[in-house]
C-alpha cells in the first residue's frame, strides 16, 4: 500500500498566527457603499434592513471554509457586492479547518464569524462546546422557516450544499471518460489511482458503503489490487492527477477540477450513478467577532438566490433545487464494523 502525507506540520505552533490577515480580503474598503449601503435604497423587510445596517457598522466578516478557495473567494465577492460588507476568507481541508477552528475557541481567541464545513460530529462537538449557536437560534430572518425543511438538522444545523462525489480523469491518458465506478477495479489502471483515504470525511465513507451496497466487496478488492497511493484530501489527489502522477482520483469535487482546468490541465471530471458525497453545514460562531455580519452571511447563503449561486459557483447541488444530480444519495452515518470492512477491502 502505498500512502503520501501531505498536511503540513506544525500548523498550530503558533495559536498566535490567527490573529494574522487571513487568506486575502475580498471587497474594497470597510463598510464598502455597495448595494443596501450608502445611499442605496432600503430592503422592504424592516427586520433585515436593521441587520444590514448593523453588519456595515461591523463592517466586515471573517469566513473559514473548506469550499474551493476560488468559489469561497465569489461567494465572498457577491455578498460584499450586494451588501457593503468586506469579507476575509481563510481555506482549509476539514480535518485542518476543525482543529483550527476548535483550538482558537478553547483559547478564546475566535476568529470565524462563520463556517463552511462538512457535516460531520465536528458540529455536535462545537455545539455541545458552545462554540457554535444554532442557526435555528440564530434569529437570521427568513430562517428556518422560509428554508427547505428537510435540510436543516436536528441540532439546527442547515445544510447549505451538496457536493456529489465525481470520478477524474487525466484527459491526456483517457481520450473517453469512464462510464461506470467500475474501472477503478480496471487492472489496467493499476498504480495509476490516486485516492483520498476513506476516513478523511465521513461523506467518503459512505460513498464506500454505497459501492459495496451497489457492486459487492469484490469491487473494492479489485482497487486494493490496483495498490492506489493514498493520499488525506481530494485537492492532493486531483492536483495529482492533472499534473500526471496518476490517471484516475477519488473523490472528485466539480469546483476543483474548474479551477485546474482554468489553469490549462489536462484533467477532467465524470458525474456517475449512484453516488453520494459530502453536505456543507452552515455554522455560527457564539463569539463571532461581527455577530451582525454573520447573521447578514447566513440569511444570505440560506436565501434561494444566494443559494443558487453558491451551487453555480461550485457546480454543487443546492437544497432550493439548483443542480440537483441523478441517482446521488444523501450521506448517512457508517458503523465502525462498516468502516473496518471497507479498509480491509481496500487494503488499508
Amino acid at each position: 500500500m502505498k500512502k503520501i502525507n501531505t498536511r503540513a506540520m506544525g500548523l498550530f505552533a503558533a495559536l498566535a498566527a490567527s490573529a494574522l490577515m487571513l487568506s486575502g480580503c475580498s471587497g474594497g474598503g470597510a463598510g464598502g457603499g455597495n448595494a443596501n449601503g450608502g445611499n442605496a435604497a432600503p430592503v422592504d423587510d424592516p427586520e433585515l434592513q436593521s441587520l444590514i445596517e448593523a453588519a456595515q457598522e461591523e463592517g466586515t466578516l471573517t469566513l473559514y471554509g473548506i469550499v474551493d478557495e476560488r468559489v469561497l473567494r465569489a461567494v465572498a465577492d457577491r455578498f460584499t457586492e450586494t451588501y457593503g460588507v468586506d469579507v476575509t476568507v481563510l481555506r482549509l481541508v476539514s480535518a485542518d479547518l476543525s482543529q483550527r477552528f476548535a483550538a482558537e475557541a478553547n483559547a478564546g481567541a475566535v476568529q470565524a464569524d462563520t463556517i463552511m464545513l462538512t457535516y460531520s460530529p465536528f458540529y455536535a462537538e462545537a455545539l455541545g462546546e458552545g462554540w457554535l449557536t444554532p442557526v435555528t437560534e440564530a434569529d437570521v430572518p427568513g430562517f428556518p422557516a422560509d428554508y427547505p425543511a428537510d435540510f436543516v438538522e436536528e441540532d439546527g444545523t442547515p445544510i447549505i450544499s451538496m457536493v456529489p462525489t465525481e470520478l477524474v480523469y487525466n484527459t491526456e491518458v483517457l481520450e473517453t471518460a469512464p462510464d461506470s465506478w467500475e474501472v477503478y477495479a480496471d487492472p489496467a489502471f493499476a498504480g495509476e489511482l490516486l485516492f483520498a483515504e476513506p476516513g478523511t470525511s465521513p461523506a467518503n465513507l459512505s460513498f464506500w458503503s454505497l459501492m459495496i451496497d451497489e457492486y459487492g466487496p469484490e469491487f473494492l478488492e479489485g482497487i486494493a489490487a490496483n495498490d492506489p497511493t493514498w493520499m488525506n484530501s481530494a485537492v492532493n489527489t486531483t492536483q495529482g492527477v492533472a499534473a500526471g502522477e496518476g490517471s484516475l482520483s477519488h473523490p472528485g469535487v466539480f469546483a476543483i477540477v474548474d479551477t485546474l482546468q482554468a489553469q490549462g490541465a489536462p484533467v477532467e471530471a465524470v458525474r456517475l450513478g449512484p453516488t453520494t458525497g459530502p453536505e456543507i453545514g452552515l455554522g455560527i460562531s457564539s463569539d463571532a467577532p461581527h455577530p451582525n455580519a454573520a447573521r447578514l452571511f447566513a440569511h444570505y447563503l440560506l436565501s434561494e438566490d444566494g443559494s443558487a449561486f453558491l451551487a453555480e459557483e461550485s457546480g454543487a447541488s443546492s437544497p432550493w433545487g439548483t443542480n440537483l444530480v441523478d441517482g446521488y444519495v444523501r450521506p448517512a452515518p457508517v458503523p465502525d464494523d462498516r468502516r473496518a470492512e471497507i479498509n480491509e477491502l481496500l487494503g488499508l
